[in-house]
């Protein structure tokens, strides 16, 4: 149950990824900046998945040093006075993911019973859906009500919320 929250968790730092950045370009009046904003946090992400896979750590180690990391560069989001700024503080945030995602692959492998693997996964995944669309929702709310620096702190929320409940105890 719990490794399935923590992807809820993740996926919560996906859907207000995507709403908040492009509220901020189109607030910022670069609606244009919003695409290769993602598009170099991806390639970020592909990177650091490719570096992870090359370092052989426990997996909770792995997740909680993804999660601090996640928490701390967040915390630049909500801050950045321009599009450039995003740009980099999303591609040193986007960094994390990869690293936890795969931690919390390896955790399920560990913890899960063979026979009910695949029903874990499941679980996993569309528990990471749920958090990413109850995100963009609660993102797009505030970024209309409160500008999308606002809905920017749902992501270092997210990674807070992903380091605890990773430090809490072993899944």
């Amino acid at each position: 149950m719990r490794l399935a929250l923590l992807n809820a968790v993740v996926g919560g730092y996906f859907g207000t990824m995507g709403v908040a950045v492009a509220a901020f370009a189109t607030e910022h009046g670069v609606p244009g900046a919003a695409t290769p904003i993602l598009a170099a946090a991806g390639v970020s992400g592909l990177l650091s998945g490719w570096l992870c896979g090359m370092r052989r750590a426990p997996a909770h180690r792995r997740l909680v040093v993804a999660s601090a990391h996640l928490t701390a560069t967040a915390v630049l989001l909500p801050l950045a006075p321009s599009a450039i700024w995003l740009g980099a503080a999303a591609v040193l945030t986007e960094a994390a993911v990869p690293p936890t995602l795969v931690a919390l692959t390896v955790l399920t492998e560990q913890v899960v019973h063979p026979a009910v693997r695949a029903q874990a996964f499941t679980w996993n995944n569309s528990a990471g859906t749920a958090g990413s669309a109850l995100a963009a929702f609660v993102a797009g709310h505030v970024a209309d009500g409160l500008g999308a620096s606002a809905a920017f702190v749902l992501a270092p929320a997210a990674g807070l919320a992903l380091l605890v409940l990773a430090v809490a105890k072993r899944p």
